[in-house]
């Protein structure tokens, strides 16, 4: 059976962010089981109503949003049409199908309004998104609702004591102010600590480091200004030296910052390019078009890498 996994994320209007466990951690399994209830209630053909406690009921819109309409696996836009069978006994959570796992949740929470619970499935207890908790639930509190189909997962690359897996993602939702459609294709990277002496359980876990997306509908690419100016994007660039960077794109501040193995490098301000994109500030300068950048340190010639 392909694994490609539809998520109905409800978001409720007018519900409160949850709490964050001690620690801004969350507990994997529990926060699977509870995304689990409004899966399998829509699976079973459960309204949004059926599925969530019952509210005031809201004044009728004057006309009601066209349905949301991802393209399918395998035509432009869409999630790869992988007919590869997978298996399905049981995986262990340090798989990557385990890692999709928490994919899934990750969405669940944010379909569900659970903003903190999905902030605390990044890597380094949230901060990996580079935002701080009530930054990250604000950025998605946008959305009148917020869907997304999960693929096949990766491989699982494994060097020098780390592990990282890509899994496919497409989002489809609609933001609160004029309705408008938001149609994202592209990846989400996890990464744990592989079985070495003095890691912790929570290291050992599969968390997000970073999630690529990108505007796409039907495979025409949509304009950007459909999504909103101080959305975040992450991207995660592995070098021709063996390196790995991940880059986070502030839209609204025009920003890029690079981090290296966990570390901030630099703080990169958005210039003027012809094409594609182009950040610099105090000798440090990324460049690039479509998946391909270069990168650039004081003193250092320009590093060639490639998107993952």
């Amino acid at each position: 059976m392909r694994y490609l996994v539809a998520l109905p994320l409800i978001l409720a209007a007018g519900c409160s962010p949850g709490k964050p466990a001690a620690g801004n951690s969350v507990d994997i399994n529990t926060a699977a089981v509870q995304a689990q209830g409004s899966v399998d209630a829509y699976a079973n053909g459960q309204t949004a109503e059926q599925a969530v406690p019952a509210v005031e009921a809201a004044p009728v819109a004057a006309a009601t949003p066209a349905p949301l309409t991802p393209p399918e696996p395998g035509t432009p836009g869409g999630l790869p049409d992988d007919r590869t069978p997978i298996s399905e006994a049981p995986f262990t959570p340090e798989s990557a199908q385990g890692a999709a796992n928490v994919v899934q949740t990750y969405y669940a929470l944010l379909g569900e309004g659970k903003y903190r619970q999905a902030w605390a499935l990044w890597d380094d207890g949230g901060k990996a998104s580079g935002m701080s908790a009530d930054a990250f639930a604000a950025s998605f509190a946008r959305y009148s609702e917020y869907h997304a189909n999960i693929g096949a997962p990766g491989e699982v690359d494994a060097g020098a004591g780390q592990r990282h897996v890509t899994v496919p993602v497409q989002v489809y939702g609609r933001l609160k102010q004029g309705a408008a459609p938001v149609y994202l294709l592209g990846s989400a990277t996890l990464h744990r600590v592989g079985d070495i002496d003095g890691a912790t359980p929570a290291q050992k876990s599969w968390h997000i480091s970073s999630v690529d997306l990108k505007p796409s509908q039907g495979g025409k690419p949509m304009s950007v200004t459909a999504i909103p100016a101080t959305d975040i994007v992450t991207a995660r660039y592995r070098c021709i030296d063996g390196s790995r960077i991940d880059v986070r794109f502030d839209n609204g501040a025009d920003t890029a910052t690079v981090r290296s193995a966990g570390k901030v490098v630099a703080v990169l301000k958005g210039q003027r390019p012809a094409s594609g994109i182009w950040y610099a500030a105090r000798g440090y300068e990324l460049r690039g078009k479509g998946r391909d950048a270069t990168f650039t340190q004081p003193k250092m010639p320009p590093l060639a890498c490639r998107s993952s």
